[in-house]
């Protein structure tokens, strides 16, 4: 065979090759979402350093901020304004917020069980509900006084019979015995008074019938409507980052104190340690939603005049992408 026609040859298999050859398609580029966060940085998002920080965002071509909350930062605004896509917030106001026409919806708690609590210091004899009346409490913040005042309810008792003080930051008028009883955060005010008086006796809501959903994720309809693969994968990796702080607590630890405020890694731990139990119940998956939880939350706002009607559930929450995760 001549030598140009074995180059020519070649030319034409190569050629041929090259066009066989499957073209691999672009890369798209990572999509920018925030996210904002109910409070401060904290090991209470431990879930969320965590997927941002083993790379499961990035796995799912999202490049994520994490914003976070603080007195004076309005949640509900953030989201709807666009400042952020999706935002974390006491299942209770979104509810009230649909109620007022904002367009959003729930779909998927990182708290299942509701960290609300009251503590009274054993000295007070004060174990139980029924041993309110007659005693002071400050309460005042708005999730805990709708689960306070819908276990009254439950239980008969008169709220009038209590005397209600102005809620405080400030421990010391507990601590002395000024104030009989205080509400706390599971996994927020109440380390601080066990390591003052680890003696003291906690009252559950949650014990008398009282299911609030706490720390739940959200997002306007218009991004459910419009970009549904996105909630998708951004709820994929979150619920990966719960699951995997869940099971290797001590790594999330070190990934929550890169972002935490507060430095200090026993707090820390601490919060991280009372955390899992409200994330991980034993009952259902990890971040699911129930419709008769809903249902409940919603009629107890009602009763409170906190709403004026009740709307069908699918209206502000979605168990779509949960199910897409879970199927």
């Amino acid at each position: 065979m001549k030598k140009s026609t074995l180059s020519l040859l070649i030319i034409v298999i190569t050629l041929v090759l090259v066009a066989c050859t499957p073209t691999k398609e672009p890369l798209t580029a990572p999509t920018s979402v925030t996210v904002q966060l109910k409070w401060v940085h904290q090991a209470q998002f431990a879930g969320f350093y965590t997927a941002a920080e083993k790379g499961f965002y990035k796995d799912e071509n999202i490049e994520i901020t994490l914003s976070p909350g603080g007195v004076g930062v309005d949640i509900l605004d953030k989201v709807t304004s666009g400042q952020a896509q999706f935002g974390l917030i006491a299942a209770e106001k979104i509810i009230v917020a649909h109620s007022e026409g904002v367009p959003l919806k729930a779909f998927a708690t990182t708290y299942r069980r509701n960290p609300f609590c009251l503590v009274s210091l054993p000295e007070s004899n004060i174990t139980k509900p029924e041993d309110f009346p007659g005693h002071n409490i400050n309460i005042g913040q708005i999730d805990g006084l709708v689960q306070f005042t819908a276990m009254l309810s439950r239980l008969n008792i008169d709220i009038n019979q209590i005397i209600i003080t102005p809620y405080s930051y400030d421990l010391e008028p507990f601590i002395n015995g000024q104030v009989d009883v205080t509400p706390a955060n599971a996994a927020g005010s109440l380390l601080g008074i066990l390591k003052i008086r680890p003696d003291v006796n906690l009252i559950w809501a949650e014990d008398y019938g009282i299911h609030f959903y706490s720390d739940t994720l959200f997002t306007t309809d218009q991004i459910i409507a419009d970009n549904p693969d996105l909630v998708l994968r951004f709820l994929r990796a979150t619920l990966k980052g719960q699951q995997y702080a869940i099971e290797h607590p001590q790594e999330a630890l070190q990934f929550s104190l890169k972002y935490a405020v507060d430095q200090d890694p026993e707090l820390q731990n601490r919060m991280l340690t009372a955390s899992i139990p409200l994330i991980n119940t034993g009952q259902d998956h990890i971040g699911w939603m129930r419709a008769e939880v809903w249902q409940d939350m919603q009629d107890i706002l009602l009763q409170q005049n906190l709403i004026s009607e009740t709307f069908p559930i699918d209206h502000f929450v979605s168990m779509q992408f949960l199910e897409d995760v879970y199927k």
